[in-house]
């Protein structure tokens, strides 16, 4: 499915990320960025995950909307697990909705405001959010004084000469 592939593209981005702060950057993704209203990389990274909590499982699978941990996330091996969690949510709602992605989800949860969305729209919206924000986390690396490698999700292709 081609929604599998394009999120295998965010994955190994997420990898770069994720091992580039783990092997280098330590106690420096708990350093609050001031011009990232004091947030740090770690804060980040759980916000984006809670953001496919959000779309995928409480408005896309409907369930019901729960507190991702009840601890403050500081390293990258508990932001890993967070994210193998997000893996197994991904997997689902491509399972739920993989040949059904233009029928608006219904029922909408009663919090949620006016509209709805089609899979499609709501998958793309944590795919995207989730590029933005890694976007914001690469410079804060630099803020914070660390060169990060390129994290662009081309470096997935396959290279054919």
């Amino acid at each position: 499915m081609i929604l599998q592939q394009q999120y295998m593209m965010v994955q190994y981005s997420r990898e770069i990320v994720l091992d580039f702060i783990e092997t280098t950057m330590g106690k420096d993704i708990n350093t609050p960025v001031p011009v990232y209203n004091n947030k740090t990389i770690c804060e980040l990274l759980e916000h984006n995950a809670s953001c496919y909590f959000y779309w995928l499982s409480y408005f896309g699978l409907h369930q019901p909307a729960e507190r991702l941990t009840n601890e403050k996330l500081t390293t990258i091996p508990q932001i890993r697990r967070l994210y193998g969690r997000v893996n197994e949510l991904v997997a689902a709602f491509l399972e739920k909705y993989g040949e059904d992605l233009d029928t608006p989800i219904t029922p909408v949860p009663e919090d949620w405001g006016p509209g709805t969305a089609t899979p499609l729209q709501a998958f793309t919206q944590v795919l995207t959010h989730e590029c933005h924000h890694k976007g914001q986390i690469v410079w804060m690396c630099r803020i914070l004084g660390y060169a990060p490698p390129d994290t662009d999700v081309r470096r997935s292709f396959p290279y054919e000469v």
